[in-house]
């Protein structure tokens, strides 16, 4: 009778241990099939940011990259901040797919600094959720997309040169 009770008991054991060991491993595979997700999506933003890096540096535009942005409006564009030999900041910026660069000496504009400043001091945004350089009527521009308070989408668009707002959609 003892020994029944005792084969009850080790087998009990056996079966949660093996229910817990299921467990973790269902959550492990879960958690790997989320983060092949996750590098997946990114691919695409990869694989600009290394392509606009590289035409950067061989047309010897920048020798170092700072910053990376990716804005989407009407297109979508990517810009890269870094530093020239001389160690001047110079900002690219390039349509899509394109490989041609716009260049642009940071020195001639606004930051990105002065940019959220600006959005800050006259929207007073919840949340701003894109900034980036892109073209606009074939002038460089800094475009901007915020959560107003009312959580409305706001775009706005700051001439990279002077900082005029040349572009706004609010309450979306």
């Amino acid at each position: 009778m003892e020994m029944r009770m005792r084969s009850t008991i080790h087998g009990y054991r056996g079966k949660r241990l093996r229910h817990w060991l299921l467990g973790i491993l269902i959550f492990l595979v879960i958690i790997l099939i989320g983060v092949s997700i996750l590098e997946k999506a990114q691919d695409p933003l990869d694989t600009a940011k290394e392509r606009v890096t590289r035409i950067a540096k061989q047309s010897n535009k920048l020798s170092s990259v700072s910053k990376f942005y990716r804005i989407s409006r009407q297109h979508t564009y990517y810009s890269a901040i870094g530093e020239n030999k001389k160690h001047d900041q110079i900002g690219v910026i390039a349509r899509g797919k394109s490989n041609k660069l716009t260049t642009i000496n940071m020195a001639d504009g606004l930051s990105e600094k002065d940019v959220r400043k600006s959005v800050n001091k006259q929207f007073n945004p919840k949340k701003i959720t894109s900034i980036g350089l892109a073209i606009y009527e074939k002038v460089p521009v800094w475009q901007v997309t915020f959560l107003d308070k009312d959580d409305n989408l706001n775009f706005i668009t700051y001439q990279f040169s002077d900082g005029k707002q040349v572009q706004t959609i609010r309450h979306l």
